[in-house]
């Protein structure tokens, strides 16, 4: 039982801290995006035009290679939808 708490504690604890707040970063609410929730293949495509929006911009070198983690899948489902007819 004691696994058991602990790992929800930990789940909490990771939860927490990608948690959206009005403080977080453009950068921070990319990321939440490309994380979270299901999308269509409209919003897929929405939403790597925002990722590419955000990579020109003046926006902190520190917060592009922090959301350049986590846009490989973004852009491998984007190609899918794009060269095959995929259907998220």
């Amino acid at each position: 039982m004691a696994d058991i708490k602990g790992l929800l504690k930990t789940i909490e604890e990771y939860n927490k801290k990608y948690e959206i707040t009005e403080n977080s970063s453009e950068a921070e609410k990319l990321r939440y995006r490309l994380m979270n929730g299901k999308k269509n293949k409209e919003e897929w495509l929405q939403l790597r035009e925002d990722v590419r929006n955000f990579f020109k911009s003046d926006a902190p070198e520190e917060d592009k290679e922090m959301l350049l983690g986590y846009t490989e899948s973004m852009s491998m489902i984007c190609s899918a939808i794009e060269d095959y007819g995929y259907e998220p």
